[in-house]
């Protein structure tokens, strides 16, 4: 037993606390629960960006601008050929593709030197953007208008897309990875932004994870949600990200991420800024943020916006460990960013993203996860002090878990509502269990990496490009036999 007086002193201690606690995770749920709202409203008005008969006209337009493909690959032997095939049957009037092997191990260059035909060229960069490596070949695809270029590595993704832009001639340019396929339609859909408002400066999609995907012919067939759980997961949390996040903010102005894995900027805008920030490991949220920085403070008209499509596919991490990795370094990029983004918080003149994104990325995204771990660590000392009932932690456990369940519910019929792409019985059955282990199973262990990365934010630890096994893309041909 502990005296009296400590223990009265320690139970309003942690009466004050965790109202401030039930007062915080009111607030974030009640800040999503809007966003999710906004979402929605977005989404369904987004739609007429899928139309086939603009698209098409689109295509046939001569006023569609040129959109040239950077594409950084880091050890991407595995999936790069598809990457690049996917990239050439695009459905698009102009595009240039630009490849940079950035000081990969794995043979990625010759991967591809034996795919396509190529022959070596001394071409001269276009556009005068830093770039820390040294570029050691280029060689031109002989058939379709692309380009390979070899560089040394400085261990960052920011240099190999810099190196890539400073050879961009198109208007706009689109940035993927190098384990990413597109749909056919992807360019028109994600650039019609651009032609219907030309105040558009950026414009992101959707990315979706292509483990389970079986392509042809460099095309996503068919898709279902993958057996293992951990890959599972991640589909569950980039239709969180995407459906609902992303397309909430871009519907109140304030879009704070656009994917590395997928998105489009003016040319002129990215030189200007320098291109990308090859010191941050948030590099595309850097990029956005830099870009509404420049327009608020030179008060430019601008917008940047998000395609609610599905159009891009990439690879996502399949063990633990790799999505343990690639965690901590996404929240050391978050800190980071927040860090340097601080002067504009709370600030009326960088408008909803200052005064909305910012503080709630801030507040809920980075210091959420240590919260929660704090928060768990207490409400267990309560219960093993008496100083709470068992009963009443249970109680707000068991809201909490049921409250993100139904987060990812809502995640689900979003997306069911919007593609056919998960709608198969086993891909449903996989889903909707999901929802319900994911709480249990990855929260707390999630929390924990989140807070490892913030860690590192503060100590300001250096990181690299994360190393990731890679399995490439399941492919068969058109016979339906395995290719």
């Amino acid at each position: 037993m502990i005296p009296a007086e400590l223990a009265a002193w320690l139970a309003a201690s942690l009466v004050v606390v965790t109202i401030a606690f039930g007062i915080y995770f009111a607030l974030y749920q009640l800040l999503y629960v809007t966003i999710v709202i906004r979402a929605i409203g977005a989404i369904a008005d987004e739609r007429r960006w899928a139309s086939d008969e603009l698209l098409s006209g689109t295509f046939a337009s001569p006023l569609t601008p040129g959109v040239s493909v950077l594409v950084p690959a880091h050890n991407e032997s595995a999936g790069s050929v598809a990457c690049v095939e996917s990239l050439l049957r695009l459905h698009y009037p102009q595009v240039q593709i630009i490849v940079v092997d950035d000081g990969s191990t794995d043979g990625t260059s010759e991967v591809l030197r034996a795919a396509f035909p190529m022959t070596p060229t001394d071409e001269e960069p276009i556009s005068p953007v830093p770039v820390g490596g040294v570029i050691e070949s280029i060689h031109r695809f002989d058939h379709h208008d692309a380009l390979l270029i070899r560089k040394s590595s400085v261990g960052r993704r920011a240099d190999a897309v810099n190196a890539a832009l400073q050879f961009a001639r198109h208007e706009l340019v689109c940035m993927i990875d190098g384990d990413s396929i597109l749909s056919p339609t992807a360019l028109l859909r994600v650039v019609q932004p651009f032609i219907d408002d030309p105040t558009v400066v950026a414009s992101g999609g959707i990315v979706r994870p292509a483990n389970g995907a079986v392509l042809i012919e460099a095309e996503v067939d068919r898709v279902e949600v993958p057996s293992r759980l951990i890959e599972r997961i991640q589909v569950l949390e980039y239709l969180r990200a995407f459906l609902v996040g992303r397309a909430g903010w871009s519907a109140i102005k304030g879009l704070l991420i656009i994917s590395g894995a997928f998105g489009v900027f003016r040319r002129d805008t990215l030189v200007q800024l320098g291109g990308l920030d090859a010191e941050s490991l948030a590099e595309d949220a850097e990029l956005v943020v830099a870009a509404h920085r420049h327009h608020r403070t030179e008060r430019e008209p601008y917008r940047i916006v998000f395609v609610a499509d599905p159009v891009c596919w990439t690879e996502v991490p399949a063990t633990w460990s790799a999505v343990s990795r690639q965690r901590k370094r996404w929240s050391q990029g978050l800190g980071e960013l927040l860090r340097g983004a601080r002067d504009m918080m709370l600030r009326p003149r960088y408008g909803a993203l200052g005064m909305v994104t910012l503080p709630y990325f801030w507040l809920f995204e980075q210091w959420g996860a240590p919260l929660v771990i704090v928060a768990m660590v207490l409400a267990a000392l309560s219960g093993a002090l008496g100083l709470i009932p068992w009963i009443a932690i249970g109680l707000a456990l068991v809201v909490s878990y049921f409250v993100a369940v139904a987060t990812s519910l809502l995640a689900i019929a979003i997306e069911l509502g919007a593609t056919p792409d998960y709608r198969t019985g086993r891909s449903m059955r996989r889903l909707i269990l999901t929802a319900f282990l994911e709480p249990i199973l990855f929260y707390l262990p999630h929390a924990l990496w989140r807070t490892i990365g913030l860690i590192r934010a503060i100590r300001s630890t250096p990181s690299e490009w994360g190393v990731q096994q890679r399995s490439g893309f399941v492919q068969r041909a058109t016979t339906g036999q395995a290719a």
